[in-house]
C-alpha cells in the first residue's frame, strides 16, 4: 500500500521565527553560513510549512543545488576504469569512526556491531552509487544509525564494480557472501533482513528474484531505500521528476546502467527487477521521496503490488530527495521509526506511544533546528562527487 508521508515536523516549522537570530543554518559543504536576517529564517519557514516538510530537510535540498555539477561521464570514464579494477580497500573513516572490521577471512566484505544488540536479525547492506562508485561516508553512516535501530548486526559486501565489472560478477559476489552466512555461521534465513540503497536496493530486489528462482533459503523481508528499479531509465514520469531531482540525472544514470549490464539486456529482470516475477518474495518495505526521479518506480512497484495483491508497502515521503533517509534531517528518522516498525511487527499504536504529547514532539524537533548552530558543516553528507 502507499503511504504519502509528510514530515510531523513540518507543523512546527513556524516556530522557527522565534529562534535567535544567531542561528545558523548549513548552506554549504565546507562552510556553515549564517541566516543573518530574520527575514530570511521567516521566508523559509512559511516555506517548509507550506510544503509539508521539515525546515532542516528544505535547508539540506537548497544545500544539495549548491554542489558543484559533476564533469561529463565521457571526462571521467578512463578514470572510473582504472577505479573499478582495483581490490577494495576499506577507508579509515569506515574503522575507525563507524566501526566496520572484515568478516572473517574477506577482504570484501565487512561487519558492524550494533552499540546494543537486542535483536537476533542480521542485515546484509547492499550499497548504491550507481554501480559504479564504492560506498560513500553517507552509507556508512547510514550502516550506523540502520544497525543501531535494529539492535542487529549489518553485514557490507562491497561488490565488484563497473564499468570494469558487470552484473552477473556482482550477482555471483553478493550470493555467495549471502549462502556464506546462512551455510558457513549458521544464520537463520528467517533472521536475515536484506536492505539496499539506489542501486543496491535494485540489488537486493533481483537477488531475491534468483533466490526464489533458484529455490534457495529466502531472507526475512527486504528494505528497499530510494531503489533503483528499472536501470533503462524509462518510465515517462521520470521526465515530469527531473526539475525538482537536485541529486540524479536521467541520461547519466542510464548510460551507468547500460555500462553495468554489460551483455545483458537493460530491460532484463537480471538488472531491472521491476520486470521481473515478484511473487513468492518476503514482505518489502520501500523509502523514496517524490523530488527523486526513481520514485517514479517506486510508484509503479507499489501499482504491480496492488494489482498481484503482493506484500510490499511504499512510503512515500512528500518533498524529499534522493536517499533523504542517510541525512540528518527529521523525516530520516521518521523513515528509521517506520524501518523499526515494519521488521519488528510493531503496531502504530505502539510506535506513537514514544510521543503521547504532541508538544513534547514540537519540543524535540525545535531542539534538533537550534542544534543548527553547532552541527559540523561535514554533517550535510553530501560530498561534490556524489551529488549523482
Amino acid at each position: 500500500m502507499n503511504k504519502t508521508i509528510t514530515s510531523a515536523a513540518s507543523k512546527m516549522a513556524y516556530k522557527v521565527l522565534h529562534m535567535k537570530k544567531s542561528t545558523k543554518i548549513a548552506i554549504g559543504v565546507t562552510t556553515a553560513a549564517s541566516a543573518a536576517a530574520a527575514g530570511t529564517i521567516a521566508f523559509k519557514a512559511r516555506q517548509a510549512k507550506k510544503q509539508e516538510r521539515s525546515i532542516k530537510s528544505l535547508m539540506m535540498e537548497d544545500a544539495i543545488k549548491r554542489l558543484p555539477k559533476p564533469r561529463p561521464i565521457e571526462d571521467t570514464y578512463e578514470e572510473a576504469l582504472k577505479q573499478s579494477a582495483q581490490p577494495y580497500c576499506l577507508p579509515d573513516f569506515a574503522r575507525k569512526s563507524i566501526g566496520f572490521t572484515e568478516l572473517d577471512e574477506f577482504t570484501d566484505t565487512f561487519i558492524l556491531e550494533p552499540k546494543e544488540e537486542y535483536s537476533d536479525f542480521v542485515i546484509f547492506y547492499i550499497h548504491g552509487h550507481n554501480f559504479w562508485a564504492d560506498p560513500a561516508k553517507m552509507q556508512f553512516r547510514f550502516c550506523r544509525s540502520l544497525a543501531d535501530t535494529l539492535g542487529a548486526k549489518l553485514v557490507l559486501p562491497v561488490y565488484p564494480k563497473a564499468p570494469t565489472h558487470h552484473v552477473v560478477e556482482v550477482h555471483e559476489m553478493l550470493l555467495e557472501r549471502y549462502l556464506y552466512l546462512v551455510n558457513e555461521k549458521g544464520i537463520d534465513p528467517k533472521n536475515i533482513v536484506f536492505a539496499g540503497d539506489a542501486a543496491g536496493g535494485g540489488l537486493a530486489l533481483s537477488l531475491l528474484q534468483r533466490i526464489r528462482y533458484q529455490a534457495l533459503p529466502m531472507p526475512k523481508q527486504a528494505i528497499l531505500l530510494s531503489p533503483w528499479l528499472d536501470i533503462s531509465n524509462t518510465n515517462i514520469e521520470m521526465e515530469a521528476l527531473q526539475k525538482d531531482d537536485p541529486m540524479l540525472n536521467i541520461e547519466r544514470l542510464r548510460f551507468q546502467g547500460k555500462e553495468y549490464a554489460g551483455d545483458v539486456g537493460v530491460e532484463s529482470p537480471v538488472v531491472s527487477p521491476l520486470n521481473g516475477d515478484l511473487k513468492g518474495l518476503p514482505p518489502i518495505s520501500v523509502f523514496s521521496g517524490t523530488h527523486d526521479i526513481l520514485s517514479a518506480d517506486a510508484v509503479e512497484l507499489e501499482k504491480l503490488a496492488i494489482e498481484q495483491e503482493l506484500d510490499i508497502n511504499v512510503y512515500l515521503f512528500a518533498n524529499q530527495v534522493h536517499f533523504f533517509a542517510a541525512l540528518p534531517i527529521p523525516e530520516a528518522k521518521e523513515a528509521l521509526e517506520l524501518i523499526a516498525e515494519d521488521v519488528f511487527g510493531v503496531e502504530d499504536e505502539d510506535i506513537e506511544e514514544e510521543y503521547p504529547d504532541e508538544e513534547a514532539f514540537e519540543e524535540e524537533v525545535l531542539e534538533e533546528l537550534d542544534a543548527l548552530d553547532t552541527d559540523p558543516a561535514e554533517e550535510i553528507i553530501i560530498e561534490a562527487d556524489e551529488a549523482e
